[in-house]
């Protein structure tokens, strides 16, 4: 496990006003409201499309367009899962992962991928408190836009654990009495109390629910094109056939399957040495509750594993639809993109000022992970970066470093080789911004570097790397068309260093790094 929130943002802030103002958008709005699609504003984009952060901080309009890897794709939002049934109203509960802010936010995109792709009704984990984020109750809603996604997408409903609890009261049965079961205390709020989520809420929904034993590790999570059992067989026959032939995973080394392939290449190339499927067959498609508890011990396994490395579409323009969704929605609220934008700003500004001949502020980045890192061949001195990344970045390149160390003199090679600015020289740009986001304005910050630096096993370092492959696709960068990151690289664990410099499929340990299929060629079938 990767515990990614860096240390240098374990300071609580005393107020949770994002957390409390969000939390009663959703709990107040309609079923109506939170399943219409097309929510638009007065220039005709969505709430989550384009960044504008007049009403953030600033900096200007020109100047925060560089954070946008996102589209607006009008004609995406009319996707709606076969498996949706409007008569029926069925939901997924889930338990976030215990580990890091980057672990949750991986498994929650799995979570949420996996609703819409079922055709379920998200219900939301109640406020609590998340490790390393400094004691605040905390919400999903917190870092990402769900309100908004929800109102853009009829195929997504999104609800509290308090309005699934009331919707259902009364009407659950115990898996294995059948007799009706109520919520412990008989209460439905329990926002705040992390505690009692931990030890009476989470257990008992995993007694009124079918616990999806879908443990990443030995299956895939495999969902036909449609509801026929011809559609269920042919996933199964293609599957026993995949899993005979024994794919070894390096043979698509450089050799990327078409993202319009058939069932059987694409299968092949994603399998990634696992024995089993966990097929969204007919019989789970009836259970009222599906429950993911995310836990390593409990049925399902841990959910660390990014969705694009565990979802397996029959239908290749589902596959591409879902990379979409989440490039294009699954992303932090403008507050945290704007409090980048304006260091990103700054940063090129001073890079301009105390580097001749870079007109365009050019400048270089390093996620550079100490902290509490499990891996300790990744714990490496600042003379062996130094050594690892010199003949990348030249000599007197600014170069803003995203770190946990809080001793700056453990920098002191770099420093002296290189124009050095960590995000402690920013400050004054982060008035008023919560503290727990300091984290995720680095990833974003260090995103925008010309060459990258980070760690291997980061999860931390792995969501930089996908924003650049964003990045790259849209500007049509060299080898995008692979999938390719020639200017991104590993500082440690050595022998990966140039990793992201060829195409390798998904394989395990999944959450290790990220891989060209969450990006490359996403927009293939984009429709305009």
């Amino acid at each position: 496990m990767t515990l990614m929130m860096h240390q240098d943002h374990l300071s609580s802030h005393p107020s949770s006003k994002h957390s409390s103002f969000v939390d009663k958008h959703i709990q107040t709005t309609t079923k109506k409201e939170v399943t219409s699609s097309n929510q638009k504003g007065d220039d005709g984009l969505h709430s989550v499309a384009g960044l504008d952060c007049s009403a953030h901080g600033g900096p200007s309009n020109d100047l925060a367009q560089e954070m946008v890897y996102w589209k607006n794709l009008p004609n995406d939002e009319s996707y709606v899962s076969p498996f949706r049934d409007p008569g029926q109203r069925r939901y997924l509960t889930f338990e976030p992962d215990g580990g890091g802010w980057n672990n949750i936010r991986m498994s929650m995109e799995t979570v949420l991928a996996m609703a819409i792709a079922t055709g379920r009704v998200l219900v939301l984990t109640p406020s609590q408190k998340m490790y390393l984020l400094g004691g605040t109750d905390f919400s999903f809603a917190d870092f990402f836009p769900l309100h908004s996604i929800a109102k853009e997408h009829p195929g997504l409903e999104i609800i509290t654990m308090k309005q699934f609890l009331e919707e259902t009261h009364g009407k659950l049965k115990n898996t294995e009495t059948n007799e009706i079961s109520y919520p412990p205390h008989n209460t439905t709020e329990w926002d705040g109390n992390t505690g009692s989520v931990k030890s009476e809420l989470n257990p008992w929904l995993r007694t009124i629910a079918y616990n999806a034993d879908w443990n990443p590790d030995h299956c895939l999570a495999a969902f036909p094109s449609s509801k026929d059992f011809t559609s269920e067989a042919t996933l199964t026959s293609t599957f026993e056939q995949v899993n005979s032939e024994k794919v070894n995973f390096e043979q698509f080394f450089n050799q990327p399957t078409p993202v319009n392939g058939t069932i059987h290449d694409r299968m092949a190339e994603f399998i990634a040495g696992r024995s089993a499927m966990c097929m969204y067959d007919n019989q789970v498609q009836r259970e009222q509750v599906i429950h993911f508890a995310g836990k390593a011990k409990l049925a399902g396994g841990r959910l660390l594993v990014h969705f694009y490395a565990f979802l397996f579409f029959s239908d290749w323009k589902a596959d591409l639809w879902m990379k979409r969704f989440v490039r294009d929605h699954v992303r932090y609220i403008d507050d945290i993109q704007c409090a980048a934008a304006r260091i990103v700003a700054a940063v090129r500004e001073d890079a301009r000022k105390r580097i001749s001949d870079n007109a365009d502020g050019i400048f270089d980045s390093f996620h550079i992970r100490r902290g509490d890192f499990q891996y300790k061949k990744t714990r490496v001195e600042a003379s062996e970066i130094l050594k690892a990344a010199e003949n990348e970045i030249p000599k007197g390149t600014f170069v803003y470093v995203a770190t946990d160390e809080r001793d700056k003199k453990f920098f002191a090679d770099m420093e002296g080789y290189w124009n050095v600015v960590y995000m402690d020289n920013y400050m004054h740009l982060l008035d008023g911004v919560d503290k727990n986001f300091f984290g995720m304005i680095d990833q974003l910050v260090a995103s925008r570097g010309r060459t990258f630096f980070g760690c291997w096993f980061s999860t931390f370092t792995g969501y930089i790397t996908r924003l650049r492959g964003y990045h790259s696709q849209n500007a049509q960068a060299e080898g995008s068309d692979m999938g390719l990151l020639p200017n991104s690289y590993y500082y440690a664990v050595v022998e990966h260093k140039t990793k992201l410099h060829d195409f390798w499929p998904v394989k395990k340990l999944y959450y290790a790094r990220e891989y060209p299929v969450s990006w490359r060629n996403i927009d293939f079938d984009a429709p305009i």
